[in-house]
């Protein structure tokens, strides 16, 4: 976890299923200020370069995306935190896409072809482990999940760290993400598929079914000319099919809950902890 939460606590009231110290349930009103300073300053950056142009190269931006969505994910899921937790993910999540596809897949430089190969292997599947974990973790806010990070530095592949885990609560005060927010995810997961799918085409074969990543081909077929600050991949693999698949099944979960929503929006599951 990062500096921005460097400590825990406990609600004072409900139960909590495979309790974790690492499994954050309180902050303080100090905590809170501090972790909102945090986050708003490293998203304010982000906005900032992205603006200026300086947010690549990818594997970069990535190192910078990934722990902010762990820290976010922290964020207890008890009210009143919950709420926190939803709106800077929902943010971060809006922007994700957003910026990964303002930069090209490789920056510009000096490569062999099979060093470009390579290299455009592990970016494109640097990008593809955030956003499964960004899915991932949405999936534990749904249900009022806590979120456990990854142990050490296993977790970290391609400049992503992957690997949290979500761990399930049972309290009176555990948040629920409301109808308005659960509509305006789906909005966001709609545009950012079309967003990356346009972004990714260029890299890869998205006609031919059973891909491989960029490098993983049987070397029969020859690879195009490489153009400066971009890869066009080739022999297509099954992380075209990932890419089109994006956040599908959150897509799934969403829908289904949006169909089943009759009643008044509501914030949380009975009462505030403590209360």
């Amino acid at each position: 976890m990062s500096e921005a939460i460097d400590s825990n606590g406990s609600p004072s009231s409900g139960k909590v299923i495979h309790q974790d110290p690492r499994l954050i349930t309180h902050l303080t009103p100090r905590q809170e200020e501090k972790l909102r300073s945090y986050l708003d300053e490293k998203l304010s950056n982000l906005e900032s370069d992205e603006r200026t142009h300086k947010l690549g190269p990818l594997p970069r931006l990535l190192s910078r995306l990934s722990p902010l969505l762990q820290i976010i994910l922290q964020i207890p899921p008890f009210y009143p935190f919950g709420s926190l937790r939803t709106s800077y993910l929902l943010t971060l999540t809006s922007v994700i896409p957003i910026y990964i596809t303002s930069l090209p897949l490789l920056s510009s430089g000096h490569r062999t072809k099979d060093e470009a190969q390579d290299e455009a292997s592990r970016v494109i599947r640097g990008v593809l482990y955030l956003l499964k974990e960004v899915e991932k973790g949405w999936l534990a806010v749904l249900k009022g999940d806590g979120w456990i990070p990854p142990h050490n530095t296993w977790g970290i592949k391609m400049d992503v760290t992957i690997g949290g885990q979500a761990v399930e609560v049972d309290d009176e005060s555990k948040f629920q993400v409301d109808i308005t927010e659960k509509i305006r995810l789906k909005s966001i997961i709609l545009s950012s598929r079309a967003r990356v799918l346009a972004w990714a085409r260029p890299y890869g074969n998205f006609d031919t079914a059973g891909s491989a990543l960029p490098n993983e081909s049987d070397g029969t077929t020859p690879i195009p000319e490489m153009q400066e600050g971009n890869v066009v991949t080739t022999n297509s693999g099954g992380w075209e099919e990932e890419v089109v698949a994006m956040w599908a099944q959150l897509l799934d979960v969403l829908s289904h809950d949006l169909s089943q929503s009759h009643g008044p929006i509501g914030r949380k599951v009975g009462n505030p902890v403590g209360g």
